[in-house]
C-alpha cells in the first residue's frame, strides 16, 4: 500500500499502520511518477481518489493496466479535464463511491465486533468542540 499526503508527520504515522511507501505530494508535484517508480513503471491495483479535480489525470497514469479507480471525493474539484488516451490505453476503470444508507452502516457493525475490526482513532474531541 502506498499513500499520498501532503505531510511528512502523517506519512510517518500511516508508515505504522502498515503503509509501504508515502508520497508527500508537496515534495513531489508530480506524485504519480514517483509512484510508478516504487512500483517498477506497473502502478497500482486499486486507487482511492478522494481529491478529484485535475488529480483524477494523475491517478489514471498511478493505477496499473486494468485497474480501478474508487473516487470518493473532490477535494480540489467537481469538475476536470479527463485525459481520455491514457485512460484507454490502460483501461482504467473508475468507480463512484457513494456513502451507504444508514442500513449498511447498521450491518457494517456487527462484523466488525464478530471480527475484532477496531478502527484507528488519531484524537477524541469533547462534544464541546465540535462546529
Amino acid at each position: 500500500m502506498i499513500a499520498t499526503s501532503s505531510s511528512d508527520a502523517n506519512l510517518a504515522r500511516v508508515k505504522t499502520l502498515g503503509v509501504s511507501d508515502g508520497i508527500n505530494y508537496r515534495t513531489y508535484p508530480n506524485w504519480e511518477k514517483k509512484l510508478l517508480e516504487l512500483t517498477g513503471g506497473k502502478g497500482v491495483d486499486i486507487t482511492i481518489d478522494v481529491a478529484g479535480g485535475d488529480g483524477l489525470n494523475k491517478s489514471v497514469l498511478a493505477t496499473k493496466a486494468a485497474g480501478v479507480i474508487a473516487h470518493v471525493g473532490f477535494l480540489t474539484g467537481q469538475t476536470t479535464q479527463l485525459q481520455l488516451m491514457p485512460l484507454i490505453f490502460r483501461q482504467t476503470a473508475i468507480r463512484g463511491i457513494a456513502v451507504a444508507p444508514r442500513k449498511s452502516f447498521d450491518r457494517m457493525n456487527p462484523f466488525l465486533d464478530r471480527h475484532g475490526i477496531k478502527p484507528v482513532i488519531d484524537k477524541v474531541y469533547a462534544f464541546e468542540e465540535a462546529v
